[in-house]
């Protein structure tokens, strides 16, 4: 197995640490709300936290799925590495920086969070649409 495959199950078993640790205090959060301020809970930022919390989870779930199909999809080194990096990226989109997002408050105009969010995300879907078409590659022309 490749080592960059072995480090994005590393990235994605470290990213699902910090996003279930993340979770307990929202978790704590939300508790707190419902006991003594329930306005809180229609709140964009809780909105925000809560929907970064189950991205980043994602996420996480995505670097270890794309750690354990590398083998089959039969991409130079190079390419796994963009793949690593376009992934993690996503990672960051969906986590901290949605997360900061949520303190902007909700904006009908793009902002400076909203593009980084998109970029960001745009190198993660070019990620994992790789992986989909070197598989579908490898499964339509199988190695002999």
């Amino acid at each position: 197995m490749p080592r960059v495959a072995l480090l994005n199950m590393v990235i994605g078993f470290t990213v699902l640490f910090f996003a279930a640790a993340a979770g307990s205090v929202i978790g704590f959060n939300i508790t707190d709300a419902y006991l003594f301020n329930r306005d809180y809970l229609d709140t964009w930022q809780l909105l925000m936290q809560r929907s970064a919390h189950g991205h980043t989870n994602l996420f996480g779930m995505l670097h270890i799925i794309l750690g354990l199909t590398m083998p089959y999809a039969g991409w130079s080194p190079r390419i796994r590495a963009m793949q690593t990096a376009g992934l993690a990226s996503g990672v960051i989109a969906m986590g901290p920086v949605m997360a900061l997002r949520s303190f902007a408050g909700p904006s009908d105009k793009l902002d400076f969070w909203t593009i980084l969010m998109g970029v960001l995300l745009t190198f993660a879907l070019l990620s994992i649409g790789t992986q989909a078409a070197g598989l579908l590659n490898r499964f339509v022309r199988p190695a002999r």
